[in-house]
């Protein structure tokens, strides 16, 4: 690797890159480290698990940031705050309560203002309820809390249409709720997809909020009943900025005056696992959405950081309002030019 070529030999890491025009907090789960690294510089979190390290690591906007494999001597780190208890999970920039009754998402508060900006439940359109049989911690520890909710979704003779887990994740240093959602039917939704499916029910405190969809890195604003929004899908209240984030998940649909759908089961569909992820007041969605589905370059090394230092950056962008969609030579390498070719979007 050219960024190594002058390292020094026998210090063993991993080279993380950013493809992405703006700096990036990567959640990353590593194998192969054998003990603790000091939190500073890029590392803003660590917890040393026997099977892996989880990180929470800054990258700069199409830079780098090596980090080592271990550091002879280093303390473990130590938790700042509990990042689960019970039935919660939070971090320094929100709280979530998962419903003991439901499995689902009973609040999500930012720890500002403590009021509830968003909640969410499982459903079997055009009718059915969510019930859990446990919700528990899955993981306490100086990076991450975990809690893991299980269950069934009925309908209206306590039949079971399909068992469900749900995942909600908090990273310490990360302004985002992870969601990972797990559906098996029992009951394949069939029909029409827009009046038969499984979906994640969100609900927002109030129905004069304004949602703006996002697409193509663009925000529009929208009072469509069924808003394409693979991107994010942003509710409006006041000051308030809270945003889902699908994860190319395109379909929505209103249910209501201050609930949305977001479809993930319809007819014929053979995936059962989706991700997801929610946050407060995003100054650019359209940069979170894009770094959510971008996965996370993490290269083991036999080398030290390069001779620069073990973060820099390699390409720079000053206009936080634009994304670079593509970066590539304008000609062959061996017609000898160094001009590249640019592709920009304005969000």
């Amino acid at each position: 690797m050219r960024l190594q070529s002058r390292a020094v030999e026998g210090t063993p890491g991993f080279m993380l890159l950013n493809p992405c025009s703006f700096a990036r907090r990567m959640a990353l789960e590593l194998e192969g480290m054998t003990g603790p690294i000091p939190i500073d510089g890029p590392v803003k979190a660590a917890q040393f698990d026997a099977d892996r390290a989880r990180l929470v690591v800054e990258v700069p906007a199409f830079g780098f940031a090596w980090i080592p494999r271990s550091v002879p001597g280093a303390a473990a780190p130590r938790a700042r705050i509990k990042l689960a208890d019970t039935n919660v999970v939070r971090n320094e920039f929100f709280e979530a309560d998962i419903d003991p009754a439901t499995g689902g998402l009973k609040a999500f508060r930012d720890v500002r203002t403590r009021l509830n900006r968003l909640g969410q439940q499982l459903v079997f359109n055009p009718g059915s309820t969510m019930r859990a049989k446990s919700v528990k911690v899955t993981g306490n520890g100086t990076a991450l809390g975990e809690v893991t909710s299980e269950g069934a979704i009925l309908n209206e003779h306590d039949e079971v249409l399909a068992t469900f887990r749900q995942r909600f994740r908090a990273w310490l240093g990360r302004p985002l709720l992870d969601l990972r959602i797990e559906i098996f039917p029992e009951k394949p939704p069939e029909g029409y997809p827009w009046h038969a499916f499984y979906a994640a029910r969100f609900a927002y405190r109030d129905e004069r909020a304004t949602l703006f969809r996002g697409s193509d890195g663009t925000s529009y604003v929208t009072n469509h009943t069924r808003p394409g929004s693979p991107e994010f899908l942003e509710i409006r209240l006041g000051t308030e900025r809270t945003t889902i984030f699908p994860a190319g998940l395109p379909f929505l649909q209103r249910h209501g005056g201050r609930m949305i759908d977001v479809i993930l089961v319809p007819e014929a569909e053979q995936a059962k696992a989706f991700e997801m992820s929610l946050g407060f007041d995003r100054e650019y969605p359209a940069q979170t959405a894009l770094g959510l589905t971008t996965p996370a370059t993490a290269i083991p090394t036999d080398k030290g950081p390069p001779h620069i230092g073990p973060t820099g950056w390699l390409f720079h962008l000053d206009a936080p309002n634009l994304v670079l969609t593509s970066l590539r030579p304008a000609a062959p390498p061996e017609s000898g030019g160094s001009a590249v070719t640019l592709r920009l979007l304005e969000s």
